[in-house]
């Protein structure tokens, strides 16, 4: 019998007797009371149809299920029936769901790993009593571990307990498994044999493919898993063959065996798993034999590929849960990021001295620019991380690539880029890196640029490629973007407290000046620029009648104020403490009275009148 036919034919069992239990509870309740609506409906129905068929049969029903629930709900609240409800049965249903669950899968889960762990001792004591000699105890470890998983697959396919009989089977296979693996991963086992390492990963190999085989005939994730986790294994094994090509080849096939795997069972946390395990090999292999940074961006280009192509075939359809969607992500992201660092290093490698910074990682980033276009233009099957992954990617090129303010200005570019992009192809995920590449700008501007670059001088130069210049290049561009969403409808958040796009640019350009002035000035020329870059904020909301411009404005005002109270009465001289003062009580004043204009009123003809 077929393992899904099996499992269905299981679970019709448990709705007919779930369906038997409520008939019983409803036949109790009719026996005591008569059932008039029934006999009426019966009696209406044949009066229409001429005979009472099967039509009116099923029409019944629905009026017998009503009356049978109006009875038991009488009965029961007069107190003269404590006969169990439907309800009652689907927590009894749902309690024996979990029993099943602990009982068959968390108890068979357990005793397998126990029954492992025991076979490992019996092997211990096995040589420390000496019963058997090194080649009895791995064939005998082989041959029960296969009996145990042939047991498995017959319970499986035979009497219909997949859960358990998959646990069986991948329980012998890794018995099997580690009974070959002793014999050359033990040293007393590979002195007393003299096993050659080829032959030891050839059984392993072919244990590996039976049980891959095994796991997509049966449907079965678990024993996939486990089979391509000993591949892995296999293949970290085969790095004591010193061979350049054998380890890396194991390891490939091993990728391109689950991205094949996937085209048939989408496993997705099986893809998702081998992603690290892949490069992780890839990196020990490099360290261990020394192949040469070619060799390591060669393995390391193939490996990303692969991982390409599995998230390609997973995208093939939409995701059936929100768990589904997050392994999407994850597969990407895992991809992605260790080729840029393993190609980086090995372009460093090969050539330290060569003006290659950050081209590896524009590389990976034009990768998943390819793997965003390709998946499928619907929201639903797109692979939204490779399409924001791909613009942080190019900004991280461009921070490698260039120096202090050339990675700023580089910045810029990619997050403008990025912006018309998605405006021009209503690329979401696009808008979305754009907006990461944003705000690492923004610290880097503030924690790098304002520290590093030089301040601002009367060389024109150094107020083109210094301090000065970095920040107004990214002010500018933070404004630009604010009027730019402005024009548009794109909100941050689509629920009842909707944000449009353009509030945290302006903000942010915002901000900006205001840490630019406090950089550039000092003493009470900061209270009076931050005064003055208030009034202007405040001016330009009035007249453009642009609600975001004024609060700004205000914030500056209150900014300002604060400083000259707080700070300034007790760090300045007196001089410049009354500069500070009468410069802040001008420029509110004028700003009061632009207020009062704007909304119809002449303060000073209130004050004459009044």
């Amino acid at each position: 019998m077929d393992d899904d036919l099996a499992s269905e034919v299981r679970r019709l069992r448990s709705d007919l007797e779930s369906l038997h239990r409520r008939v019983e509870t409803l036949e109790a309740a009719l026996d005591d009371e008569e059932r008039p609506a029934e006999d009426t409906l019966r009696e209406s129905v044949a009066d229409e149809s001429g005979a009472v068929d099967s039509t009116a049969e099923s029409a019944s029903e629905p009026a017998i299920d009503s009356t049978a629930e109006s009875v038991v709900g009488e009965t029961v609240l007069d107190g003269e029936s404590s006969e169990p409800t439907a309800t009652d049965g689907q927590a009894t249903e749902r309690g024996r769901d979990i029993e099943r669950d602990v009982g068959i899968r968390w108890l068979g889960l357990v005793g397998g790993l126990a029954l492992v762990v025991g076979v490992i001792f019996f092997v211990q004591l096995a040589i420390e009593a000496g019963w058997l000699g090194p080649l009895g105890r791995v064939l005998l470890g082989t041959a029960g571990g296969l009996l145990l998983a042939g047991v498995g697959r017959f319970v499986t396919t035979r009497q219909g307990y997949v859960r358990w009989g998959h646990i069986a089977t991948g329980v012998g296979l890794a018995i099997a498994y580690f009974s070959i693996y002793a014999a050359y991963g033990f040293d007393a086992y590979r002195v007393a044999l003299g096993t050659p390492l080829w032959l030891v990963l050839l059984a392993l190999t072919a244990l590996v493919v039976g049980a891959v085989g095994l796991s997509i005939r049966a449907s079965a994730p678990v024993v996939g898993g486990e089979a391509f986790l000993f591949g892995y294994v296999t293949a970290w094994l085969s790095i004591d063959a010193g061979s350049f090509v054998l380890t890396p080849a194991y390891v490939l096939a091993l990728a391109a065996g689950l991205v094949a795997v996937s085209t048939v069972r989408p496993w997705r946390r099986h893809l998702v798993a081998s992603v690290p395990l892949t490069y992780g090999l890839v990196w020990v292999w490099f360290v261990d034999l020394e192949p040469g940074a070619l060799a390591l961006a060669a393995v390391t280009l193939v490996a990303f590929a692969l991982s390409l192509a599995g998230a390609s075939v997973l995208h093939r359809d939409p995701p059936e849960s929100r768990l589904a969607t997050v392994e999407n992500r994850a597969l990407t992201l895992l991809s992605a990021l260790p080729a840029a660092a393993l190609l980086e290093f090995a372009r460093w490698e090969w050539a330290p001295d060569a003006p290659l910074e950050g081209a590896p990682t524009a590389v990976v980033a034009i990768a998943l620019a390819g793997l965003y276009v390709w998946t499928d233009a619907g929201s639903s099957r797109r692979d939204q991380m490779a399409g924001g992954l791909a613009v942080v990617l190019f900004g991280a090129s461009a921070v490698l690539a260039g120096g202090v303010f050339a990675s700023t200005v580089g910045l810029v570019a990619v997050v403008c880029g990025a912006v018309a992009v998605a405006s021009r192809f209503d690329a979401v995920a696009v808008r979305h890196g754009a907006h990461v590449v944003a705000a690492a700008l923004a610290f880097k501007l503030v924690a790098v640029d304002a520290t590093q670059l030089p301040a601002l001088e009367a060389d024109p130069q150094t107020i083109a490629t210094g301090r000065a210049g970095a920040f107004l290049i990214v002010i500018a561009a933070s404004y630009g973007l604010a009027w730019w969403f402005s024009r548009t409808e794109v909100e941050i958040f689509s629920g009842s407290s909707r944000t449009p796009l353009a509030v945290p640019y302006a903000w942010l350009a915002t901000g900006l000046v205001v840490v630019f002035l406090g950089l550039e000035l000092s003493g009470a020329g900061i209270s009076v620029a931050w005064a003055a870059f208030g009034l202007v904020l405040v001016t330009t909301g009035l007249t453009a009648d642009v609600r975001g411009l004024r609060m700004q404005g205000v914030a500056v005002f209150a900014l300002a104020t604060a400083k000259v109270f707080l700070f300034d009465t007790q760090d300045l001289d007196l001089m410049a403490r009354t500069l500070a003062f009468l410069a802040l009580g001008a420029i509110l004043l004028v700003a009061s009275y632009a207020y009062a204009r704007w909304q119809g009123q002449d303060p000073l003809e209130r004050f004459v009148a009044e």
